[in-house]
């Protein structure tokens, strides 16, 4: 084997190793439900749940008998708020709430201080507030298009941080500059800043 090929299987390898430590995958032998009612026939089997385009407008409190969940999607329904007992879902590592309604940071997430992985990418929300510290777990941070205009210094508390998406949201230089600052050992996604003069 040459040089070159071995070096584009490193690489392609280091790139898989980054996408894959960022999600929670099914283990060999876990199902993926996507289907609440089937779900809950053995709760305490389900580790992975993926409600993507139910409809939903509230969040379905029957999720909190999956006592074992570790994984749970509900992108693209229409949720605008999260309720303080999901922190009862104690072993939840990953949740994607993506393209839903939420305007502001969810209140009830703040204390989950073992979730790992959190998108809440396409929605409006405005700020991350300074609870943000509590959730001393999380790894990766997924608030790409969204409404951002605040982020708590507090930020700085997430040692775990690796990765914080925050592109297509207009943020001027200087806040992008203190955004690496406070979180120096994550990988920070931004999207240049537009200079274009006003006519």
């Amino acid at each position: 084997m040459n040089s070159k090929r071995l070096i584009n299987i490193v690489v392609f390898g280091a790139i898989l190793a980054v996408i894959f430590s960022f999600s929670a995958p099914a283990k060999k032998g876990e199902k993926v439900y996507k289907n609440l009612k089937e779900a809950l026939v053995h709760p305490e089997e389900v580790t992975h749940l993926k409600l993507v385009r139910k409809k939903y407008r509230t969040f379905p409190i029957e999720i909190l008998k999956l006592k074992n969940l570790r994984f749970l999607d509900l992108s693209r329904n229409r949720l605008d708020s999260l309720p303080a007992s999901i922190q009862l879902l104690t072993k939840l590592e990953e949740l994607k709430i993506k393209s839903n309604r939420f305007s502001q940071f969810p209140e009830a997430l703040l204390k989950m201080s073992d979730l790992k992985t959190l998108s809440l990418a396409e929605n409006t929300i405005e700020n991350i507030p300074s609870g943000i510290s509590g959730m001393k777990s999380l790894q990766n941070l997924d608030l790409y298009r969204n409404s951002i205009s605040y982020i708590s210094s507090e930020i700085k508390s997430l040692d775990s941080l690796k990765r914080l998406d925050l592109r297509m949201i207009e943020i001027d230089e200087n806040e992008q500059e203190r955004i690496r600052a406070l979180v120096p050992s994550a990988r920070v996604m931004l999207t240049k800043p537009c200079n274009c003069a006003t006519r």
